[in-house]
């Protein structure tokens, strides 16, 4: 590893460490404690879609898949990071669908060397600069590295996440710079039959971790000709405690209603309405299931898909799907290397002139 990209290493793991502990609330520091919990607790008042459990849980991921030493060192090393190279301005345009789902952007403009100016979603405003104090904090040499605000005007390149519709003012506005400009997508599941009870409650939270709202959240499942969808109840049942949130829940009696005003079959799942749909986006509380006939029918759909989808959580790997599909349990665990839609973050970032 060169030696130059250690001071980075070391203080994003030190961050790692920080969130760990902050989390296990071991060893800490009062004045860390405070700012730490009163940005959790502010995001959660302000957003009814952020608990407090979610927060927790996107950055115990954060901590435990993106910054551990280990992880960070062999991510590193698939590049040539060059010393010296004169910084560039990158905008960093966040989405704000589930908590902290742009920090890995800002990782990448880091290793890059580059600044990153940051124009956060009103959605997710506490987060991340709770965690850039903390950087800080830990080396200040990060200081100057890292602006927010809420243009951004004189940036040598943009990365963008957003809808199909915020893209197309993206691409009016930052269209001319060099840029990645991320439009909506979801996620699908892919079920052979014979899945274990463990593997379906992992399934289970790739549909229903953070209520849903990722793009990585599984929105359908692609089940085989003959498969009792009432084996899927159990699973999921296990996690009906989310219908005490009570947006969440107001979102599963409206599915539940508009699904039987139409008179159309459903299943109550405890934690979410799920009923047969040739669509592939759902709406929040409600799950899409789809039969296929066979492995070259369920490979022919997924294919027909492929620019809208973020990944595939299946048991193992499917042809020509390799690289989207991810196993049970892990749509909402990306690791460093799981670029949104499959762009490279960091290497195009790297190859700024």
């Amino acid at each position: 590893m060169p030696t130059h990209l250690e001071p980075y290493i070391f203080t994003f793991s030190q961050l790692g460490f920080l969130i760990e502990g902050f989390l296990q609330r071991l060893g800490l520091t009062r004045g860390l404690k405070d700012d730490f919990f009163a940005a959790i607790r502010q995001s959660a008042e302000h957003n009814m879609w952020f608990t407090e459990g979610s927060i927790r849980q996107s950055l115990g991921a954060i901590s435990a898949d993106m910054l551990s030493p280990g992880r960070m060192e062999e991510w590193l090393s698939r590049y040539d990071i060059p010393e010296g190279k004169s910084p560039r301005s990158v905008g960093i345009i966040m989405a704000g669908n589930i908590p902290l789902v742009g920090f890995h952007d800002l990782l990448c403009v880091l290793a890059a060397g580059h600044r990153a100016v940051v124009k956060l979603s009103a959605k997710d405003a506490h987060l991340l600069p709770m965690l850039v104090k903390l950087l800080r904090r830990i080396d200040h040499r990060f200081a100057p590295q890292v602006t927010f605000a809420s243009d951004l005007g004189g940036v040598d390149a943009v990365v963008a996440t957003g809808s199909n519709n915020s893209a197309r003012y993206f691409e009016l506005y930052y269209g001319r710079l060099p840029h990645i400009f991320r439009k909506s997508r979801t996620s699908v599941a892919a079920l052979t039959g014979d899945e274990s009870d463990e593997q379906l409650l992992l399934l289970a939270h790739d549909v229903l971790d953070y209520f849903g709202l990722g793009c990585r959240s599984v929105g359908k499942i692609f089940i085989p000709e003959g498969y009792d969808a009432l084996r899927l109840r159990e699973a999921f049942g296990q996690l009906a405690h989310l219908r005490e949130h009570k947006p969440y829940d107001d979102c599963c009696r409206y599915a539940k209603a508009l699904l039987q005003m139409h008179g159309r079959d459903f299943f109550d799942f405890g934690s979410c309405i799920a009923t047969f749909s040739d669509e592939l986006n759902s709406p929040i509380g409600t799950l899409f299931l789809q039969r296929y006939p066979s492995a070259e029918e369920l490979q022919s759909q997924l294919l027909l898909h492929e620019s809208a989808l973020q990944c595939v959580a299946a048991k193992a790997p499917l042809a020509g799907l390799e690289p989207r599909c991810v196993p049970f349990g892990q749509t909402q665990r990306p690791h460093l290397t799981d670029y949104s839609d499959g762009v490279d973050t960091l290497q195009f970032l790297l190859s700024l002139p």
